[in-house]
């Protein structure tokens, strides 16, 4: 199954290394085959020029996907003999946020512990993992090329409250923060969808608009029309009904611009089928506060204006259309997913000694390690290869960051132990989209012919297909299944089921999603209507 591909594709350049050349064995589901890998290493004599009583000390900065994960790995890898790294996780927020499931908080999909569980809880059973909560200030590295067996390199983290941390090795896995792009009223009157205090602002929000009384319709604009704008906007619409006319506004001539055609086309039928009218070649150019004169005469009683209707007035978005046109669309909920940059981006201000490149991200090389620094690496949203060639097209995801944490994870280890480091090789493995609370969009790079697509347009196995939830929409490269409806619904939480950060957290979503689903069907079944948690 492509799920597990992440495992896989590090096992298949270990062998293109030479790494595990006098073992032979089958691929299985790949694990297997990588805990024989790291045993060989271990066997082997260490040469680091650490002294062997010396306790490694690795301090990863960010808790997303990149920096968890990374920890995760490392705490499985099989280390020598008194090389078991120290490692400490640092990250300003108490949660970890999984975050393409917060539309599952919205929609009633999953709890806010499913969604983001504490730290100290994912960590319970780690025997050498700490977290320290708390925003950084400075990095002052002692490394700057130096040599990686020098026993004095590595470097001091400053966090903002005075407390200072030494580490021989650091990880940056920042992730990305969102970008207003200096559009005046967007960063005050817009609600972003980035983490999770977004989503719960968000749902607040939401449920306001669910107090109002039935008639009064709220205008809802969603700005940004790429996964998270229109898996927003199916979320938000679908939720609310009648209750809200939902705009999304894209600064391109479409939604979903670059993105699988298959999926493409899902996502508009959706969008069509939620009534949500799409506004494109609009760039927004302010968002302001609309102010009503209050009214001079008496209200009576039975004319008072319901509390949830009044409780926040409407905002003014200005947006510009081509040929220089202009229109004013009024809502009563902004939402902001139009953009978002590295959080390294804010280098200068945070004091990291490290290179970035134009869109701020830090330069790294073919291994993920920082130029110019042998004892830092750095993955996800923040890293940016200086052969810019070779990562133009990957994405700023969640699937690349997974499969960066391994990556990262096997590199030190090799480093640690001077062993050959790994280069990065990005294995695409699908695009998931959520379309509401049951529906969704998958994308297989699989292989499908053009001729074979064409051959099934109309006919018999073409309506069978459709009714199971399956398209063939090659791109250009002559890929493309697409998964749409129900099933691809399912399959996007499997997926992310079996993505879950720990073995604990993953049987604990898993059995409340089961029950969650075992009392839907109850209510179908007893003719009652579904109902959110």
């Amino acid at each position: 199954m492509f799920l597990s591909a992440r495992t896989s594709c590090i096992t298949q350049s270990i062998s293109r290394w030479h790494v595990n050349r006098n073992k032979s064995g089958s691929n299985g589901t790949g694990r297997h085959l990588g805990a024989l890998t790291f045993a060989s290493y271990a066997e082997q004599p260490a040469t680091s020029g650490m002294s062997s009583n010396a306790t490694p000390r690795i301090c990863i900065l960010g808790g997303g996907f990149g920096g968890l994960y990374t920890a995760v790995r490392l705490e499985s890898l099989m280390w020598p003999h008194s090389r078991r790294p120290q490692i400490t996780l640092i990250d300003q927020n108490e949660r970890f946020v999984f975050k393409p499931l917060l539309y599952e908080l919205i929609n009633g999909g999953a709890k806010p512990e499913e969604v983001a569980p504490l730290f100290s809880d994912l960590l319970a059973s780690m025997t050498s993992t700490s977290f320290v909560q708390g925003s950084v200030d400075s990095v002052h590295s002692d490394d700057s090329m130096g040599s990686v067996n020098s026993s004095n390199a590595g470097g001091t983290i400053t966090l903002v409250d005075g407390q200072q941390l030494q580490y021989d090795w650091l990880v940056l896995a920042l992730g990305s923060s969102t970008s207003f792009f200096g559009i005046p009223g967007v960063k005050e009157l817009a609600l972003p969808f980035n983490d999770f205090k977004d989503a719960m602002r968000v749902l607040r929000r939401v449920e306001e608009i669910e107090a109002r009384p039935p008639g009064v319709p709220a205008d809802v604009v969603v700005v940004g029309a790429g996964y998270a704008g229109v898996e927003l906007a199916t979320t938000v619409a679908e939720r609310l009904g009648n209750r809200a006319a939902v705009q999304l506004v894209s600064a391109g001539g479409d939604i979903l611009e670059g993105m699988p055609p298959g999926q493409v086309k899902v996502a508009r039928k959706m969008l069509q089928d939620l009534h949500i009218k799409i506004v494109t070649n609009a760039m927004v150019s302010s968002i302001r506060q609309e102010h009503h004169q209050p009214s001079t005469a008496k209200t009576s009683t039975s004319q008072r204006v319901h509390p949830a209707a009044a409780a926040a007035a409407k905002q003014q978005v200005h947006i510009k259309l081509p040929s220089n046109s202009k229109s004013t669309v009024h809502a009563d909920m902004v939402l902001w997913t139009a953009g978002s940059s590295p959080a390294s981006h804010a280098a200068r201000k945070l004091k990291l000694p490290f290179k970035t490149n134009k869109q701020g991200a830090l330069l790294t090389d073919r291994n993920l390690r920082v130029v110019q620094q042998q004892r830092v690496f750095a993955l996800g949203d923040v890293a940016g290869s200086e052969v810019e060639a070779q990562t133009a097209n990957i994405p700023p995801t969640a699937q690349v960051a997974f499969q960066q944490a391994d990556y990262v994870a096997w590199n030190l280890w090799s480093s640690i132990n001077a062993r050959p480091l790994l280069p990065f090789k990005y294995q695409h493995l699908g695009d998931m989209m959520s379309l509401g609370r049951v529906n969704g969009a998958v994308t297989l790079p699989v292989p499908v012919s053009r001729q074979l697509a064409s051959s099934l347009q109309g006919g018999p196995l073409s309506s069978l297909l459709g009714a199971a939830g399956i398209s063939f929409q090659p791109d250009d490269t002559g890929k493309g299944v697409t998964l749409q409806g129900p099933l691809a619904g399912f399959v996007r939480r499997a997926a992310y089921l079996y993505r879950q950060p720990t073995d604990q957290h993953k049987l604990r979503v898993g059995s409340n999603w089961l029950q969650q689903a075992a009392e839907q069907a109850q209510r179908v079944l007893s003719g009652a209507p579904a109902t959110r948690r």
